[in-house]
Parts: structure tokens; C-alpha cells; sequence
């Protein structure tokens, strides 16, 4: 490789790399917003899941490492700031499971962002219930539906969020 290769490759390291920590604050930030707004009246723990729609951003560009990078960052800093060690466990079950999914799913031509996002909700909250069931009992189970739904009603709301902004994007280019 020749030196002018390893600085253009260093350069689009170094803009990626600012482009993840901009990223993940502004997941921290979404992040300390939702924490000040409760929607335990629903089921405990439940959230809008404004930082997914990062995550959701950067698949729907193909960035999949970028996804994950950030997704993890911010769910640990998320934890370390607003949580704790089961709060951790739960995001990062729900976290993993639908970047893996909704970048699967993406593969699939038909499927627009709203309905990757709502797929995605939905399989955040399964593996999340998952390690309720862990953690608590398969009592947790009875949470099945109003998980599903909470999950559907807020990857609805994040993907309409997400298909204005690619289209307010796309219209900059």
C-alpha cells in the first residue's frame, strides 16, 4: 500500500470515527431525555427507544459495524449514567438482537425503514423478555403482549422519524 493510499484510508478512519462518537452523544443524549420521561404506566422499564433510530440510520446506509459500534457504546454509557447492571443486561439483549435482525431483514428489498423499525422494536423487547424471564421467572411471560405492542407503537413511531429524515437527507444530496 502506498503512503497516499494509508492517508486517504487514515482519513476516511479518522471521519468514521468522529462520525460514531457524534453518533453515540447523541444517543446519550436521547438517552438522558428518556430517562426523565416515565412510561412505567405501561410496563415497567418501557422507553420510545429514541437512540434505535441511530442504529436504524446506519444499517439503512449498510454501515452495520457502525451500527453495532455505537449501539454498544451507548448502551454502555447509557447504563454507566442512567441505569444499572440489569438495565444493562436488558439493553444489551434487546440491543444485539435487532441490529442483527433489522440488518437481515434490510437485505430484503420490499421492506421499508417504518417496517424494519417496527420489526426491530418488536425483537428488542423478545430478548428483553428473555432475560426477564432469566432474571425474574417465566412469569415475565405474561408481558408478551403488551411488549409486542409498545414495541410496534414506538418502531412505528422511530420509523416514520427515520423515513423523514433519509428523505430530508436524500433531498440535501
Amino acid at each position: 500500500m502506498s503512503a497516499k493510499q494509508s492517508d486517504s484510508t487514515n482519513k476516511l478512519t479518522a471521519k468514521k470515527l468522529c462520525l460514531y462518537g457524534i453518533l453515540t452523544a447523541l444517543c446519550i443524549v436521547f438517552g438522558y431525555l428518556e430517562s426523565l420521561v416515565s412510561l412505567d404506566f405501561i410496563a415497567p422499564g418501557v422507553k420510545l427507544g429514541l437512540s434505535n433510530a441511530v442504529a436504524l440510520l446506519l444499517i439503512t446506509k449498510k454501515d452495520l459495524k457502525g451500527a453495532f459500534a455505537v449501539n454498544i457504546a451507548r448502551i454502555l454509557l447509557c447504563a454507566l449514567l442512567f441505569g444499572s447492571p440489569v438495565s444493562l443486561a436488558f439493553s444489551l439483549a434487546g440491543g444485539i438482537a435487532s441490529v442483527i435482525f433489522t440488518f437481515l431483514l434490510s437485505k430484503i428489498k420490499y421492506v421499508s425503514v417504518i417496517g424494519l423499525s417496527i420489526a426491530g422494536g418488536v425483537i428488542h423487547n423478545i430478548f428483553q423478555l428473555f432475560v426477564a424471564m432469566i432474571i425474574v421467572g417465566v412469569g415475565a411471560v405474561f408481558y408478551v403482549p403488551v411488549l409486542c405492542i409498545t414495541g410496534a407503537v414506538s418502531g412505528a413511531l422511530i420509523g416514520i422519524f427515520c423515513s423523514v429524515l433519509l428523505n430530508k437527507l436524500n433531498l440535501l444530496k
